[in-house]
């Protein structure tokens, strides 16, 4: 959390002297609101991300009137080496199918991060701030079976 801190602390101090507004997404993880105990029983990592909502909210809400948008993209499971270990293990990859069931019930890539990513960056999203999107494949509207 403190990594996340202090680099919106510097890109905020950039955008407020610059005047102009500005954009900052953080990425966060469903984890962090969305747990799955039998298999992901990481208390420290979800805390840290659920810390990561009520900061983002509080830094949007504040810096609003200078026209910064602050949002937080919170992936699923995102084949990466950090999820190499649920990767590896059958009963995981099995839950995920009905954990994250959209397009197959397959594990997310990072790609399927970039365009939500583009867009809570652009113009776009001019009139978004405070927000929480979840890319996460069904898995904060799923129950998933084990």
């Amino acid at each position: 959390l403190d990594s996340v801190f202090y680099s919106n602390r510097a890109a905020l101090r950039v955008f407020l002297e610059q005047g102009q507004g500005g954009s900052i997404l953080n990425c966060g993880s469903v984890l962090g609101f969305s747990p799955s105990p039998h298999f992901f029983s990481t208390h420290a990592y979800a805390t840290s991300k659920a810390a990561m909502v009520g900061m983002v909210k509080s830094s949007a809400a504040y810096y609003a009137k200078e026209g910064i948008r602050v949002n937080l993209l919170c992936p699923g499971l995102i084949a990466t080496p950090m999820s190499e270990r649920a990767q590896k293990n059958q009963p995981i990859m099995d839950f995920i199918r009905t954990k994250q069931p959209l397009d197959g019930g397959r594990i997310g890539v990072p790609q399927d991060l970039d365009d939500a990513a583009a867009l809570l960056l652009s113009d776009g999203a001019r009139f978004i701030t405070g927000q929480v999107l979840s890319v996460d494949g069904g898995w904060t509207v799923s129950e998933g079976q084990s």
